[in-house]
């Protein structure tokens, strides 16, 4: 019986606009893309490597890392507003 290939991967790393700072997680746009692409019948799973407060420098620092251990098919990067707020180039 041939294994079933795995489920192709989306990586999501951002901040506390991702990560659902201060929501309820399954209203956040992270869980509602999961959500739409089960309803469109597409077979791909959703990690989300988000942190609240995460900075550029921070999540580009952890992206190697996260490639390796998720190996996604799609990144989806959204950050910055954290370096916006720090004053941070």
């Amino acid at each position: 019986m041939p294994v079933a290939a795995a489920e192709p991967k989306i990586l999501v790393v951002g901040d506390s606009l991702s990560a659902g700072y201060g929501i309820d997680l399954r209203t956040g746009w992270v869980s509602l893309l999961q959500n739409r692409l089960k309803q469109k019948g597409y077979p791909h799973r959703i990690v989300n490597a988000s942190i609240s407060g995460d900075t550029s420098a921070s999540a580009l620092s952890r992206l190697p890392g996260s490639l390796k251990r998720h190996q996604p098919k799609i990144v989806i990067i959204e950050i910055g507003g954290n370096d916006g707020l720090q004053g941070l180039p």
